[in-house]
């Protein structure tokens, strides 16, 4: 057996394990299953919503939402780490102003975000934009920062244009930074989608979730809970193989 199968096998032990404590405590009477719900119920629940395709309808929605706010906000943060590490000037300029609004909480923001974009899919993907751009932007701009000069500098003495320098240099240096903000970045989004449908929307997983939780409906709560454990354990393991590519110069083991 090789190391994935291993480690494979023991997250679904562990999983089946902590399952049959959880039904367990239930069927003796230790925990309440109307509070606290019941493994076979929820079973039974997500079975249902499989079958009338609910499920996959509100998941698509939450994917779509915190995809779309992904891919905004890596963009638009690797854009203007960018422009600002090769403008430090504009650079000094706007810091404070970036920190501050850095520093407004997000969830302070989401009741204007669905006034000014209404409830349907706009305002969660501006939500998710918003969480996924400073991610990105930070980590990207730090690499920035810790880009070798002496390297970029022998290599324009010996010929080498900006376009070159950006290419050969900057951003293979860049891209283990922006790998990590990403990835960061990708589970944001997908919490900014979730807050946006809590706060107001119509459809999603977290409409689903603040839904059935105002009903005391728990298992169907944990059945939206355990669709998006799924779609967080896809996203992932998608990411992880693009991360493998984009770096697979780097070890993945260091040894002390």
């Amino acid at each position: 057996m090789t190391l994935d199968q291993k480690i494979l096998w023991t997250r679904i032990s562990l999983i089946l394990f902590g399952l049959g404590m959880w039904e367990g405590f239930c069927v003796c009477g230790i925990i309440d299953p109307y509070f606290f719900g019941q493994p076979t119920s929820i079973c039974q629940d997500l079975w249902s919503m499989i079958i009338d395709g609910s499920i996959f309808f509100h998941t698509w929605i939450t994917l779509f939402e915190a995809m779309a706010g992904f891919f905004l906000g890596a963009v638009f943060g690797c854009v203007a780490a960018l422009i600002l590490g090769m403008s430090p000037f504009w650079a000094k300029v706007l810091d404070p102003l970036i920190m501050v609004v850095y520093g407004i909480p997000r969830i302070a923001l989401a009741p204007l975000f669905i006034l000014w974009f209404g409830l349907g899919l706009a305002s969660k993907i501006v939500f998710a934009f918003t969480l996924v751009f400073f991610l990105v932007f930070f980590n990207t701009f730090a690499g920035l920062k810790n880009m070798n000069q002496g390297m970029i500098n022998t290599i324009r003495v010996m010929g080498a244009g900006r376009r070159q320098i950006m290419h050969k240099v900057i951003l293979p240096g860049i891209s283990p930074w922006v790998m990590a903000g990403l990835k960061s970045g990708m589970g944001m989004s997908l919490l900014g989608a979730l807050v946006g449908e809590y706060i107001g929307g119509n459809a999603g997983l977290g409409w689903m979730i603040n839904s059935a939780a105002g009903l005391f409906e728990t298992n169907r709560v944990f059945s939206a809970i355990f669709a998006l454990a799924l779609l967080v354990m896809a996203t992932n393991a998608v990411f992880n193989k693009i991360e493998r590519r984009v770096l697979k110069w780097r070890p993945e083991n260091i040894n002390l």
